[in-house]
């Protein structure tokens, strides 16, 4: 779940060497035969692991601007079933508070003939996703097979943001909000959806028209579109539980990083909860969420009821009058006179608890060096009283499970967060 101000921008092979030795010969004459030296035996090579995707938090795409916690990794698409008619895409934002693929439609070449997806009378179906900063992603809706690493998702619908074929966005859709329509407005070449849950909307887009996220064209030109059902097997998917393994979850890696920020890091996207060596749970809190992936935050004397953790959201957002928010530039931060630690109680549905402790700092001072893209103290206002919005922030330094609702492991059944 994008957020906020995403306007602002500014495996090595491991060789195994093994050595042969040679039994030493013996004497002559009447010298007794000596025992050969028996040749040890290669060690094993080390179990390859197919699990795991390199991400990255950098400065973002060529000529996108200045992008400041923003986590990417590199997706490909192919038409269903081909090996050969494919596309690489870098820099696509991984975000664990939405669901699905969206790409930008002008970095998916027409030769994929990736197949279009229809409403219920033919037309193309269309979908919508509305982010909390008052940004939108709209474009028709195709099927691809995802590859992610070594991982191949078969025949998932996935969103083209921005197809030229299909540029006026339903009103619902794009009421007071801005079009997501470059990377540079975007800050991303797309945005990998790999959150709590299967589906885009799941029941909610099946039972009325008036979803909010599917639409549908009312002729051949598209000039009107109407609001649309969409079916599961036609709803944006989270890829994971379509791997054949490792598909109950992720794990996200990423390294600490000093106050002072960073240019770069890199970490891993590890698929599958308990399902391979390097994704073993061994310590730390399990909180399960409610039904729509909330946890409660407590912290200054005041509980958030609607708090989530998400990969897609730049700073750390929540409203409070105890920190000073930026006034002059930066509007939408938060500029503490000097830098101040915080802590606060995280409880999940189960009534498990985990304390966090953080450090808010000047947003203006972190933005004026411009050269670092990794920034842990960077927080702000969120406008929703209710609302914690944990994003990349949180991540660092951390090895956070998320797990996928309904799917089983030995942590348990999903939806879950372990940190």
């Amino acid at each position: 779940m994008m957020c906020c101000n995403s306007f602002l921008r500014r495996l090595a092979a491991l060789v195994l060497l093994a050595s042969l030795l040679a039994a030493c010969g013996g004497g002559g004459g009447s010298d007794p035969t000596p025992t050969p030296t028996p040749t040890p035996a290669p060690a094993p090579a080390p179990t390859a692991l197919n699990n795991v995707l390199s991400i990255v938090v950098d400065g973002g795409p060529p000529n996108s601007g200045y992008n400041v916690n923003r986590l990417y990794a590199t997706v490909t698409v192919c038409q269903p079933g081909s090996h050969t008619l494919c596309q690489t895409i870098d820099h696509v934002l991984v975000d664990t508070g939405s669901t699905g693929l969206r790409l930008l439609s002008s970095l998916v070449p027409s030769s994929l003939n990736l197949p279009r997806l229809t409403g219920s009378t033919g037309f193309p179906l269309l979908s919508c996703a509305q982010f909390v900063d008052n940004t939108f992603a709209w474009g028709p809706v195709l099927s691809a097979d995802i590859v992610l690493g070594e991982k191949t998702a078969a025949s998932v619908p996935i969103q083209l943001i921005a197809d030229p074929a299909f540029g006026n966005p339903a009103a619902a859709c794009s009421v007071g909000g801005v079009a997501m329509t470059t990377a540079q407005a975007l800050g991303a070449n797309g945005i990998l959806g790999i959150g709590l849950f299967k589906d885009d909307c799941g029941a909610g887009c099946t039972s009325t028209s008036h979803n909010g996220s599917y639409y549908t064209c009312t002729d051949a030109s598209c000039r009107r579109t109407v609001g649309a059902l969409a079916a599961p097997a036609k709803q944006l998917k989270n890829p994971v539980p379509l791997f054949a393994q490792d598909n109950n979850g992720v794990v996200i890696d990423l390294p600490a990083v000093a106050a002072g920020g960073a240019a770069s890091i890199v970490g891993s996207l590890i698929f599958g909860v308990g399902t391979q060596s390097n994704n073993q749970f061994t310590t730390g809190s399990v909180l399960t969420t409610d039904a729509l992936g909330n946890l409660t935050t407590s912290i200054l004397g005041k509980s958030y009821v609607t708090s989530f953790i998400d990969t897609g959201s730049n700073g750390l957002y929540f409203d409070s009058t105890a920190i000073a928010s930026c006034t002059t530039s930066n509007i939408g931060f938060y500029c503490p006179l000097s830098r101040t630690a915080l802590s606060a109680s995280l409880t999940g549905a189960n009534a498990q608890r985990s304390t966090i402790a953080f450090d808010i700092d000047n947003a203006t001072a972190l933005f004026s060096d411009g050269s670092k893209s990794v920034l842990p103290t960077l927080s702000g206002p969120l406008g929703d009283g209710s609302s914690f919005d944990w994003g990349l922030p949180f991540f660092y330094g951390r090895r956070v499970f998320i797990g996928i609702e309904g799917q089983s492991s030995p942590v348990g059944s999903g939806p879950y967060y372990v940190f």
